[in-house]
């Protein structure tokens, strides 16, 4: 995959020169989901709420509590007070409370595949530039560079490999700019932009970041660990086995089978016979 990149672009009065530059197919390269893609957009825009909107109700209007008119006789339909939700003025029925909980989740997985979408979807629209620390905090020469790449009237994202105080500086009083680093850009901010500035460290270390050979590496690595604790424990176990003295095998199985007959002793119960007390009776008439 290639992407546009600028050469040139400090002096004030300097043309702008663009080339091409060679990036990770797996990062720039990949069919869009868009399903994915809303999903995630639907997730940062939710988590973005305060949920802090709310309304008062009927018990907490101010204004007097009595009943407008009494119950019958008047041929006006029967009210209490008049901070009901029915009269202008009253409380709010079912409205918000400030008390809900906007917030939703996306695995790990699904922010990386998101993020990979939004970029492809917008590999189009991405200028890569090797020098935007040469602004020295100039809004001149941004504003120039904006100019040149002709996306002054556009919403731009400037995507930067470490933090700059300077590209803050020169970015900072233009309107619809906003930069921020490699580490903190998400699928919402990438599909937001019209275009985007990224200088050449981001690019990399974007790369290294959403690439799957990192993620199956560590993959891999786990495996060989649990395999490892398995094979460890089962030789433990054949080797305690083995090494056991025929001794102590035998004390083993008899215990075992005293324990089975004291268990068999204890389960079986003898009925007792219980003779009626009338025989015996007659045995103490007869002797008398």
């Amino acid at each position: 995959m290639k992407l546009t990149s600028i050469i040139k672009s400090t002096a004030a009065n300097s043309p702008i020169k663009l080339s091409t530059i060679t990036v990770n197919d797996e990062v720039f390269g990949v069919t869009t989901n868009n399903g994915l893609l809303s999903q995630a957009v639907r997730v940062y825009l939710s988590n973005k709420r305060q949920g802090t909107s709310k309304v008062k109700t009927r018990g907490e209007v101010t204004g007097s509590r009595r009943k407008i008119w009494k119950q019958k006789g008047t041929g006006n339909a029967r009210h209490g007070a008049k901070s009901a939700p029915i009269f202008v003025g009253g409380g709010v029925a079912h409205g918000p409370t400030g008390l809900e909980n906007w917030t939703l989740k996306l695995s790990k997985v699904m922010k990386r595949k998101a993020l990979i979408s939004a970029l492809s979807m917008q590999a189009s629209n991405i200028f890569v530039s090797e020098n935007l620390v040469d602004l020295n905090g100039k809004t001149k020469l941004a504003v120039n560079l904006l100019n040149g790449l002709k996306i002054s009237d556009k919403k731009v994202l400037i995507v930067t490999g470490v933090d700059n105080e300077l590209v803050r500086r020169a970015f900072g009083n233009i309107q619809r700019v906003e930069v921020i680093e490699y580490s903190l850009v998400n699928a919402l901010n990438i599909a937001s932009a019209d275009a985007l500035i990224i200088s050449k460290d981001a690019v990399g270390f974007l790369e290294k970041r959403l690439t799957s050979k990192k993620i199956e590496k560590v993959v891999k690595k786990v495996e060989k660990v649990v395999k490892k604790v398995a094979e460890k424990t089962k030789v433990e176990t054949k080797s305690k086995i083995v090494s056991a003295p025929k001794e102590t095998k035998s004390k083993l199985l008899v215990a075992k089978e005293v324990k089975v007959t004291k268990v068999k002793k204890t389960i079986v119960v003898k009925p007792k016979i219980v003779k009626p007390k009338v025989k015996v009776l007659a045995k103490e008439v007869k002797k008398a």
